[in-house]
């Protein structure tokens, strides 16, 4: 039975580009249709654009045209604009849900990764991408460039490297965590030349088609609403998927009795504000400690000369990106799954078995448990509740960090001689 799975898998018509780029087109296909009833996100967006030209402000409600705010950068109007002109709201879904894909299969093929590994990383991530797209979020682009920000510093192309960087801090501020990356840049005067250069040229570049007064107080506005939506998400039953969410979510529901965490999940009841996990418990708890063990690798500096070292601190920003913070959902987890993928296949040794148990529990939880295969009452009232979709990230985070910060990447590194 081994042997013959082990020969299907091999075959080469999973290889082949022309299957790549079908299963890639089926995942965009398949997004449209499912959520044909539901295209609340791509609203949101769409108006940012008319709400823009009209001198409107991006950051309050408008319960006529869509559900949720917009909490993207005032430049994020800019770059739907294409989108939003299209007056069939099928046709424009679908360009969209095209043009995100497409990014990430570029960043994926101008990667640094081996390109052996890429068909891969194709598979592995093709499903996180199908939530994503489902929902018809930006995450998707967000990964994306963050993997075009360390290529470019690897190709010693920091005009680009910067550019990414900005555009997207930006448009969702997740971009931000490309700085991770600056230990390895050469030139780094250069490198921050770019970015004053490419900061000061994309918060401009809206200014002239919706007024300069008017942007400069969309990003006060944004900055406003980032700072509320902290507040909101912390029992938020579709955001605070992190471990920040698992440990808050539980500990509430250990003190105020999990029929009582249910109704405030189930948004059937109010939360309860005296409750010490409410009233009390802080995320720098566990932040301050994590953080200074997730920045322990950044201490041997030595092994800054491997590539597979730097590509492991790829993965560690795109794990970290979900896993510390309020705001993750679901389709956010497509940024942390390519960093799973890039933990199991971009080091100088053979993944153990224990490795492949956690690659394939991550895969069947943090992938899969929004689908139809887990029990509805499972996946509502447990997985979802708790936020347990990032338990498998966090497990393969302490595990990264920890050979990261033991493991010899230099020697015997066979990923230096594939790129």
């Amino acid at each position: 039975m081994k042997e013959t799975f082990q020969n299907i898998v091999q075959l080469p018509i999973w290889r082949r580009k022309r299957t790549l780029v079908g299963l890639w087109l089926l995942m965009v296909i398949v997004s449209v249709v499912i959520h044909l009833h539901h295209f609340n996100n791509f609203l949101i967006f769409k108006y940012s654009f008319w709400h823009a030209l009209h001198q409107l402000n991006l950051y309050v409600h408008y319960p006529d045209e869509y559900g949720d705010l917009y909490h993207y950068g005032p430049l994020f109007s800019m770059i739907i604009a294409p989108f939003a002109v299209i007056p069939n709201i099928w046709v424009a879904v679908f360009l969209w849900h095209l043009a995100l894909a497409w990014f990430l299969w570029w960043a994926i093929q101008n990667s640094t990764l081996p390109k052996k590994n890429l068909v891969f990383m194709i598979w592995f991530t093709a499903h996180e991408m199908l939530n994503a797209l489902g929902m018809s979020q930006f995450n998707v682009a967000t990964v994306a460039m963050i993997v075009l920000t360390y290529s470019a510093i690897h190709r010693n192309k920091e005009v680009w490297a910067a550019f990414w960087i900005v555009l997207g801090t930006l448009v969702k501020i997740y971009g931000i965590v490309g700085l991770a990356f600056f230990f390895f840049i050469r030139s780094k005067w250069k490198f921050s030349l770019w970015m004053v250069f490419w900061t000061i040229v994309l918060i401009a570049l809206p200014m002239p088609f919706f007024g300069a007064d008017y942007i400069a107080g969309q990003y006060v506005e944004w900055f406003k609403s980032l700072a509320e939506k902290g507040q909101e998400n912390m029992l938020s039953d579709f955001q605070n998927i992190s471990l920040l969410g698992i440990i808050r979510k539980i500990g509430y529901a250990c003190t105020a009795g999990l029929h009582s965490y249910w109704s405030v999940y189930m948004r059937e009841a109010q939360v309860d504000t005296d409750n010490f996990w409410i009233a009390t418990w802080s995320d720098l708890w566990i932040l301050i400690p994590c953080f200074i063990y997730s920045a322990l690798p950044w201490l041997r500096f030595k092994q800054y000369k491997s590539h597979s070292f730097q590509l492991m601190t790829v993965a560690l920003v795109l794990m970290i990106t979900n896993i510390f913070s309020t705001g993750a959902e679901n389709s956010s987890y497509v940024i942390s799954m390519v960093g799973v993928g890039i933990w199991y296949i971009a080091v100088p040794w053979k993944r153990s078995r224990l490795d492949l148990a956690l690659l394939i529990f991550c895969f069947i939880l943090t992938s899969l448990s929004p689908t139809d295969i887990f029990p509805a009452h499972l996946r509502t009232y447990w997985i979802r509740a708790f936020s347990l979709k990032s338990l498998p990230v966090v497990l393969i985070w302490a595990k990264l960090v920890w050979e990261m910060c033991t493991r010899d990447y230099l020697n015997s590194n066979p990923i230096e001689k594939e790129t």
